[in-house]
């Protein structure tokens, strides 16, 4: 078993000494606000995809979004492979200090090489059910992707979460006004995605000056096994779990025929995963407190717990329960057959948290077997589910056998992570639960006047804030047994 060992004293953002111990509060005040960008982001996002529904036929948009699954995936394993071990530098490190110097050097020359990888790999896959223009652009955008990726490791490890909420807005909007006009230039699907070339390149653009004076040449840290060892931990364990969400639309792609229910599945796929993206804000906080000098570890887990639970248990609900007419108010109306699949699919969302919760968590607390292992379980689960479900039911079995196979592999992670989160967090998991179908049956009682619908997610949502704005408050379990 791999946990934190103690350290003393503290470094604070920038890497000026003197910090006080790093502990849950930033989850609570800092949390929500990523939260709330990711949601924007997601909401913006999932808009300029049913634009483009409405503006490709289905054969294209099936193609998009098969496409857009895949660079999501990339940008993931960017994500894992250079920002991750970069925010572990950053936090505990100052400016311009050597051992900085050298793990930005190290970030970039990964992003660099792993960028060119992934344009090979994703032009491969690609290959298989989309044409050579769609090929040619998706090699492009994984490359660029790439190439930004130091960026947000830097901004994470400074603890710069409003500018990097900022800059993920910039980005989302540059990608999905350029995708929108080349579509509506006539481009079809393959000019849809330079969106993500443009969105990549205006991040780089907005980087701050600081990140490049820590930008130093050192090609020697590239021999440095034990950057490798950590990085590669990192990278194997977040491209599972992104592979894993991202693998129901791609199969989607490339066993269905290109007609209205399958893309109806791929555009509702993507809806019912906010429970990944509003409680990403907590997962995002809670790895750089994890990896400070000093980290109050209980505090911090329980704190990210209680918002995670909050947001992602809300959302589903959301998601499970909304009326048909509201959906049909933006949903392409030849798609409407497959709204049946929503509260499957919004379970399935359940479970994709979680798996993201649950390995983001065991990362920051350098349990890196100890995730794997869970891992192992959902590699074998979800393709079972994926496969038996496409069998026995074709779209409409895989949204089954996909809700399965996502809820019981976090549940095979929650079992790898157990002996490391606080005590209390079983009890405190079955008492949300229990809350969460009280408010679903509530909300589906609600949904049959949409009006009332609205207004009851109205006060929900002041109730999410209201608990947010309580977890400063949250005890430890140590002060809960005295």
């Amino acid at each position: 078993m791999s946990t934190v060992p103690p350290t003393a004293g503290a470094v604070a953002p920038g890497g000026l000494p003197g910090q006080a111990p790093a502990d849950g509060r930033l989850v609570s005040s800092r949390g929500p606000l990523v939260s709330a960008s990711m949601a924007l982001v997601a909401a913006i996002s999932y808009a300029g995809a049913l634009v483009l529904a409405h503006l490709l036929a289905a054969p294209a948009y099936s193609e998009y979004a098969a496409a857009a699954t895949l660079l999501g995936t990339v940008g993931v394993f960017a994500a894992a492979l250079v920002p991750m071990p970069l925010t572990h530098v950053i936090r505990t490190h100052p400016r311009r200090s050597e051992e900085r110097c050298r793990g930005m050097a190290f970030a970039w020359s990964v992003s660099a090489a792993g960028g060119l990888l992934a344009a090979l790999v994703t032009g491969l896959v690609t290959a298989t059910f989309a044409r050579t223009a769609v090929v040619g652009t998706v090699a492009v955008s994984a490359l660029v992707l790439f190439l930004a990726s130091p960026l947000w490791g830097w901004l994470h490890g400074e603890l710069l979460f409003v500018r990097n909420a900022v800059l993920l807005e910039v980005e989302v909007i540059t990608r999905i006004s350029v995708t929108v006009g080349v579509v509506l230039a006539g481009w079809g699907a393959g000019g849809a995605l330079t969106g993500f070339v443009a969105g990549s390149l205006v991040v780089l653009l907005g980087a701050p000056r600081a990140l490049w004076r820590d930008l130093q040449w050192r090609p020697e840290v590239l021999r440095e096994r034990a950057r490798w060892a950590e990085t590669g931990d990192m990278a194997l364990t977040q491209l599972i779990v992104y592979a894993l969400i991202g693998a129901d639309v791609v199969l989607v792609a490339a066993l269905a025929t290109h007609d209205a229910e399958s893309a109806g599945y791929q555009a509702l796929s993507t809806l019912a995963k906010a429970p990944v993206y509003v409680a990403a804000g907590s997962v995002a906080v809670a790895f750089p407190l994890l990896r400070s000098r000093q980290a109050r570890t209980d505090h911090i887990l329980t704190t990210t717990m209680r918002s995670f639970t909050v947001l992602a248990l809300s959302a589903a609900a959301v998601v499970a329960t909304v009326p048909r007419d509201l959906v049909l108010l933006v949903f392409p109306e030849r798609y409407a057959d497959s709204l049946r699949l929503l509260p499957v699919l919004a379970a399935a969302g359940v479970g994709y948290a979680a798996l993201t919760l649950f390995t983001s968590v065991l990362l920051g607390l350098r349990a890196y077997r100890r995730c794997q292992v869970g891992l192992l379980a959902a590699v074998v689960l979800m393709p079972v589910g994926l496969l038996l479900g496409w069998r026995v039911g074709d779209v409409p079995g895989l949204a089954v056998g996909v809700a399965l196979a996502a809820l019981l592999a976090a549940g095979a992670l929650w079992a790898a992570a157990a002996p490391l989160l606080p005590a209390r967090t079983p009890a405190r998991a079955l008492r949300a639960l229990v809350l969460t179908g009280v408010l679903v049956a509530l909300l589906e009682l609600a949904r049959f006047v949409p009006p009332l619908w609205v207004a009851a997610i109205l006060l929900l949502g002041a109730a999410v804030l209201r608990l947010l704005r309580r977890t400063d408050d949250v005890p430890t379990d140590e002060q809960e047994t005295r």
